[in-house]
């Protein structure tokens, strides 16, 4: 650190920190680390006091920050840290529905942005114990209040000028999760978590889930109020619905679940073979139609041609009585051999038993 630095650079004050040595090298480094206030683009809540620094320690984490400007340089308290390709989750604190409970009130209904930054906040169990920076990464560090923030800016500037020897991480390294060898078998544990863990997880996820995908339904069916480029708002159409009555039948129907829970498939062979049985009975009720309507319709033919033959035998017969008279007798003879040539016939040998001469 005998060399000569500038004190600031592009208006970030240029502070120089000291690496303690390591077994793989036993000599100290000098890192530079680069802090001005944070001034975004999109200003949020904490910009005004918050510092933004770059050049960060590949091995920085929150607590490394916090002794920092609360120990070492004696000036402000950090609030938290928010390092490069972090995704910060305190600008969208996410409420949990224990939370929205109250002693005589009914829940609140949770809106789809709350469930889906509930259902992002569900995340699997980590695979490393410290974190470890990119090589010149950015962090944002948020300070309690403005004064702190204030503070610690001063001090630090007070410290490259009067080129304060400050030995990062000093006193805290016993505190985190040690690097190296230790570091990698503790991430060899670490990426077999229990089951109980892992199932807990994979439930509380299922459960935000069919949280949100209700809240989705329901925005759909009631209706989104739309304003047009001239402010007037469209109602899109939608089914009336009681959101109580829909709770008490929603209610309802899990208690009828859990009553007949298991009692699906006891009887469902039963239900085969009813079925079965049914469909043989309708089979035979067929069949026996079937045989009925062929004995209908023989005996309709035997009846109609009974009539017929008793029709013939009548004619010959009276034929016979006038032929006795000797009145038409060539005649009553024509129709008497026509009859017994028709049912010579229709019957065949039968007419012999008849003792119709032929």
């Amino acid at each position: 650190m005998g060399r000569e630095y500038p004190l600031s650079l592009s208006g970030f004050t240029v502070l120089p920190l000291e690496l303690p040595p390591l077994p793989s090298l036993p000599k100290a480094a000098t890192h530079f680390l680069y802090l001005q206030p944070h001034q975004p683009r999109i200003p949020d809540p904490d910009s005004s006091r918050s510092l933004f620094l770059v050049n960060v320690p590949i091995t920085a984490t929150e607590a490394h920050f916090k002794h920092f400007f609360g120990t070492q340089l004696c000036a402000g308290r950090v609030e938290s840290v928010r390092f490069q390709d972090v995704q910060s989750t305190s600008s969208a604190p996410v409420v949990k529905p224990s939370a929205q409970l109250s002693k005589g009130k009914k829940r609140k209904r949770e809106t789809v942005e709350e469930l889906e930054q509930e259902l992002k906040s569900i995340r699997l169990p980590k695979t490393w114990d410290r974190e470890l920076q990119n090589p010149g990464a950015h962090a944002v560090v948020v300070f309690v209040d403005k004064p702190s923030m204030e503070a610690s800016l001063k001090a630090a500037k007070k410290a490259a000028k009067s080129r304060t020897k400050i030995v990062w991480g000093q006193g805290i390294e016993d505190k985190l999760p040690p690097l190296g060898s230790q570091r990698y078998e503790h991430h060899n544990r670490l990426r077999y978590p229990p089951r109980e863990e892992l199932k807990r997880i994979a439930n509380e996820y299922m459960l935000v889930f069919d949280r949100l995908e209700e809240a989705r339904a329901r925005e759909a069916t009631t209706g989104a109020q739309v304003s047009d480029e001239d402010g007037f708002i469209t109602v899109v159409k939608g089914p009336k619905h009681n959101p109580d009555r829909e709770d008490e039948l929603k209610a309802l129907a899990e208690k009828q679940k859990e009553k007949n829970k298991g009692l699906e498939d006891f009887y469902r062979f039963q239900t085969r073979e009813m079925r079965k049985e049914k469909q043989n009975e309708l089979l035979k009720g067929f069949e026996e139609d079937k045989k009925k309507v062929e004995e209908m319709k023989k005996r309709r033919g035997k009846i109609r041609m009974g009539s017929n033959i008793y029709y013939l035998h009548a004619s010959a017969t009276r034929s016979l009585r006038i032929s006795s008279t000797g009145v038409h007798k060539q005649q009553s003879k024509d129709n008497y051999i026509f009859a017994g040539i028709f049912l010579s016939v229709v019957l065949g040998d039968t007419c012999n038993c008849a003792g119709l001469p032929l």
